[in-house]
């Protein structure tokens, strides 16, 4: 991967369906020349999918960290696994016995009786479950919001008394 895929990557990240020509005409290339570049990245797997970001501003996002006692956390796994109406994403992370979760939901009921579920069905397998709120979105490449300078989060109406 040289520096014209890593541009073509940046532009796609900000717009999926930007045409091969648009895509061309913003790196200096043909759009053949685009195309060719974006199957040979989809090709070998660094283009993987492509996604839409909806815009769900009455949506309420969860992160849940979880510490299983050592050797649980695949039984942990397999029940958020099958949690799957609020929780979009597992991760397990380099710190031992650690899974991360982020669950989405209009209604912070929702995800209150999700986090109150996974105590009660996994009580035996966690260590300890620590839950936040999400309560700003500084950067999210994939959804689309950069934190830049002068942004509607950067302007004085945060400032101002609710």
């Amino acid at each position: 991967m040289d520096k014209t895929d890593e541009k073509i990557l940046d532009l796609l990240k900000g717009n999926a369906r930007m045409s091969y020509q648009e895509l061309g005409d913003a790196i200096g290339m043909s759009r053949v020349a685009a195309k060719k570049r974006v199957q040979k990245l989809e090709n070998e797997k660094i283009i993987r999918r492509y996604n839409t970001y909806i815009d769900r501003s009455d949506e309420i996002t969860v992160l849940i960290d979880i510490v299983t006692v050592p050797g649980r956390q695949d039984e942990v796994l397999k029940y958020l696994l099958n949690r799957t109406a609020y929780i979009r994403q597992i991760y397990k992370t380099t710190k031992a016995n650690h899974i991360h979760a982020v669950a989405v939901s209009d209604q912070i009921a929702n995800l209150k009786y999700l986090v109150k579920m996974i105590q009660k069905k996994c009580d035996m397998d966690i260590e300890e479950i620590h839950c936040h709120a999400v309560k700003e979105v500084i950067k999210d490449v994939y959804g689309g919001i950069r934190n830049e300078p002068n942004s509607e989060s950067d302007s004085d109406r945060d400032n101002e008394p609710h």
